[in-house]
């Protein structure tokens, strides 16, 4: 990637960070909270593709966790929040793609962090209580990180074309 890329991506994860840290809602099983990080997850990932996508979502999860108190997250928020912007960025042209996208791409976000929750309560339970248990508290998440993909891809549809405009005068190319 062109420098310019690179701080472009450095300047939307910082941007994200900032905004997913004030505006945060915890989650009902006090395991995680909801948050804004997936407008800028969007964002990279139509504007720089797969790439730029999984780089601002893995990066943003990461350190969003251990500035928010939640370090036992960020190598699952690394993966999960990488994965889902790396989808987002696949073929991301046309609304129904990106509709499509983020439906595969929040899927991916939700399962795996009803999965990561699930195995994270039962380690913290010290595997004292059962999967099945464990499993089905995590499923509380579910709502909110859902909302959380839909509020992000709203978000971002609305700010995306001012920034469209943006980058398009940095001359990125």
């Amino acid at each position: 990637m062109k420098t310019k890329k690179l701080t472009v991506l450095s300047v939307i994860i910082a941007v994200n960070l900032a905004l997913s840290y004030v505006i945060k809602l915890p989650s009902p099983t006090g395991a995680g909270f909801v948050s804004l990080v997936e407008a800028g997850i969007f964002i990279a990932a139509w504007n720089f593709g797969p790439r730029g996508g999984a780089a601002v979502g893995g990066v943003t999860g990461l350190l969003l966790d251990l500035i928010a108190g939640y370090p036992q997250w960020m190598i699952m928020s690394l993966m999960i929040h990488g994965a889902e912007g790396y989808v987002f960025g696949l073929n991301s042209k046309r609304l129904q793609d990106k509709l499509m996208m983020t439906l595969i791409g929040g899927t991916i976000m939700v399962l795996g962090y009803w999965l990561a929750g699930t195995m994270l309560m039962w380690l913290m339970a010290g595997m004292s209580m059962p999967w099945s248990a464990a499993f089905l508290a995590t499923a509380s998440d579910i709502p909110g990180n859902i909302m959380q993909v839909l509020v992000g891809f709203v978000v971002a549809l609305i700010v995306n074309k001012p920034i469209q405009r943006l980058l398009a005068k940095a001359d990125l190319n």
